[in-house]
């Protein structure tokens, strides 16, 4: 049976696995169809692109923004172009907000009395910086034992270091997708079914909605099957893998079948 596995993380946002060791970990749980959607940022596909074709895995080109509306709502982008000047340029924007966030985050960790620096971050240049970096340092400082329990402690809304997401909007995360020539995929909407907009976001041109989830029970997955029918969106598949250390470490894909995924199939290289 083939796999489909189209929501992972690498290096160059907050996964612990470089490009060329996320494919080789693809090939080993035998996923068939793959992405890499980092967020806020394409450059890990100059190694992954190269890196899925040695192992004989079908790719297509994928991001994740992350936009100001909830914590976890998230646009995936299919099909982008990571070449494309303007989208680069609408990424770079992106992450300088996030780096905005994160001094504001460090701000309050040393009103905790708790002292990291931003140059105390790993070496991000070129890449994305969020508050699973500011976890990994808490961490090795030994203030917490997981990245979770980082998040629960100081960085997780309510907590006393939580400050509010400030990506863009859901209209603009999907403008800029779509500009950039992909198509554009509500994330792990289990999540955030309370503030699902549908009809409006399609109008501002959503395409798809990511039924296939690790966090979704079976129930939930035919709902958002329906649900995705309903509004004329296609959907799509993925485990939000972001590699050894970060709790979600479980590389595996999703069966795949022609009549359920043959839209997303459409911008695959």
């Amino acid at each position: 049976m083939a796999l489909i596995n189209l929501h992972t993380h690498s290096t160059f946002s907050d996964g612990t696995l470089t490009p060329a060791q996320l494919a080789r970990e693809a090939a080993r749980a035998g996923i068939t169809y793959f992405s890499l959607t980092d967020h806020d940022m394409t450059g890990g596909w100059a190694e992954m692109g190269p890196a899925l074709k040695a192992e004989g895995i079908a790719y297509c080109y994928g991001v994740e923004i992350s936009t100001g509306l909830h914590e976890n709502l998230h646009i995936l982008g299919y099909g982008v172009n990571p070449a494309d000047p303007a989208f680069a340029a609408a990424l770079a924007g992106f992450r300088e907000r996030r780096i905005a966030r994160v001094k504001k985050i460090l701000e309050l960790l040393r009103g905790l009395g708790i002292d990291i620096a931003f140059s105390d971050l790993p070496d991000l240049s070129g890449r994305t910086v969020g508050r699973p970096h500011v976890a990994d340092v808490l961490r090795a400082r030994k203030l917490v034992p997981t990245r979770s329990q980082a998040f629960k402690r100081y960085l997780a809304p309510g907590a006393p270091a939580y400050v509010p997401p400030n990506g863009p909007t859901v209209q603009e995360a999907i403008k800029a997708v779509r500009a950039a020539g992909g198509r554009a995929v509500v994330a792990h909407p289990g999540v955030v079914a309370k503030v699902l907009d549908l009809p409006a976001w399609k109008d501002a041109g959503l395409e798809g909605l990511e039924a296939f989830y690790p966090a979704h029970t079976g129930a939930a997955t035919r709902e958002f099957v329906a649900l995705a029918a309903r509004h004329g969106l296609f959907v799509t598949a993925g485990t939000d893998f972001h590699g050894p250390g970060s709790e979600r470490d479980k590389m595996f894909g999703f069966d795949y079948s022609e009549e359920r995924f043959a839209e997303i199939r459409k911008v695959f290289v």
